[in-house]
């Protein structure tokens, strides 16, 4: 065995830091785009348009805003016109609306602005500074095996990365698709070890996302290394000798 499998269920790291998947939010200011025109720079050089999930995240983006108006990723779903989706589409129940908003004046403001930790609702062809975010995960564009893959991600940033939800798991494959994955499947910490399934980060093994909807609980010898498809097929098992992108995931000390 390669040294790397010395401390491989070593967590102490994990133990001081977070190992949570956390979004970084970064304010573009290029003389104020439509909301469509940032949505489109932000996929081109981050992941999307912000999206904003919890009071500490408001705060966060008030505090890098430098302009009252600032695009975020939140529109008005054309489908159901009183509901609201994120771009991208993920989870949209927190909401910060300024008092009396939204209120479509004029029948016609289907896109999302913050001023001063509030929302309000305004047309899409307005031009505004805007928020993109990325997250603190990193795409390593080198073949290796998966055990090279962890030294790598040991020495230069934390470990291998976790996907602990849904949400993640599709923020992580906008982020594989924006940013050029080179190979279908990506090594990600999943590893079969004394008979099971784990993060080798520590991280618990509750939400899984097997392609086939099983977990293989018994994979061939040669299959005991674990891989998240670049889009299509989920979680897959893979030759540890395989040579692969993989997934890094940066320090963070942000609470989950």
């Amino acid at each position: 065995m390669k040294s790397s499998f010395t401390g491989l269920l070593v967590t102490a790291l994990c133990a001081v830091v977070s190992c949570c998947l956390n979004k970084q939010f970064h304010y573009v200011n290029e003389g104020g785009k439509t909301w469509e025109k940032a949505q489109q720079y932000c996929r081109e050089k981050y992941i999307d348009l912000a999206f904003i999930s919890n009071q500490q995240e408001v705060d966060e983006v008030n505090n890098i805003s430098k302009t009252d108006y600032v695009w975020i990723g939140l529109y008005r779903d054309p489908s159901h016109p009183t509901e609201w989706k994120w771009s991208g589409g993920w989870n949209s129940s927190f909401r910060f609306w300024e008092q009396g908003q939204p209120n479509n004046l004029n029948g016609n403001q289907d896109c999302v602005d913050v001023n001063n930790h509030e929302m309000n609702d305004k047309q899409c062809t307005e031009q505004y500074p805007f928020l993109c975010f990325d997250l603190n995960v990193v795409l390593v564009k080198e073949n290796k095996t998966w055990e090279e893959a962890l030294d790598h991600c040991r020495e230069h940033y934390t470990d291998l990365t976790s996907l602990l939800s849904e949400n993640e798991q599709l923020l992580v494959q906008r982020m594989m698709n924006s940013k050029g994955a080179q190979t279908d499947h990506v090594w990600t910490g999943l590893r079969f070890l004394a008979s099971e399934w784990l993060w080798v980060n520590g991280d618990p093994l509750e939400y899984q996302a097997w392609t086939g909807g099983r977990l293989p609980h018994c994979p061939a010898q040669h299959l005991y290394c674990g891989t998240l498809a670049r889009e299509g097929e989920l979680w897959g098992t893979r030759g540890c000798e395989e040579r692969r992108n993989f997934l890094s995931k940066e320090y963070s000390n942000t609470h989950c």
